[in-house]
């Protein structure tokens, strides 16, 4: 699952778009009826992109800027969209291999205590130091108090 972050709140109009890519909105436009980019909607129909949209367009302008045709450009965004999607997917299977194996771990941990009174790791040691203390006579005088 892929993590939000500021690049993926969408909060700008195509009129900022429009300033911080030096495209025009009726471009813009075009390039999501290519589904070059998706901005969201308000409820009102109003565009709102995201930095990761503004930098995508860049990208593009910049690709077409270089002399890649419309038909290149396409290929390179979908080629990176698979990169990135395969990236996202190996992370996320990545973390869940990770949380799967901790969970392991402590049910195993928690398996060599479970008929224990004290499901601690180191009940040993609390053991140990109760009966140290009971024998020198510092035995816990809490009911007293």
């Amino acid at each position: 699952m892929k993590h939000a972050n500021h690049a993926d709140q969408p909060t700008f109009s195509i009129g900022v778009v429009k300033e911080a890519t030096g495209l025009t909105e009726r471009r813009i436009r075009y390039y999501e009826t290519l589904h070059f980019i998706s901005p969201r909607r308000t409820q009102g129909n109003q565009r709102l992109y995201t930095q990761a949209d503004i930098d995508r367009l860049k990208y593009i302008k910049s690709l077409l800027d270089h002399g890649v045709s419309l038909k290149e450009v396409r290929v390179q965004l979908q080629q990176e969209d698979l990169m990135n999607y395969e990236r996202d997917y190996d992370d996320e299977v990545e973390r869940d291999a990770e949380s799967y194996f901790q969970g392991k771990l402590i049910a195993r941990r928690a398996e060599v205590h479970r008929d224990s009174l004290y499901p601690l790791i180191n009940r040993h040691e609390i053991i140990r130091r109760l009966t140290r203390n009971h024998a020198n006579g510092h035995e816990d005088k809490k009911g007293d108090q």
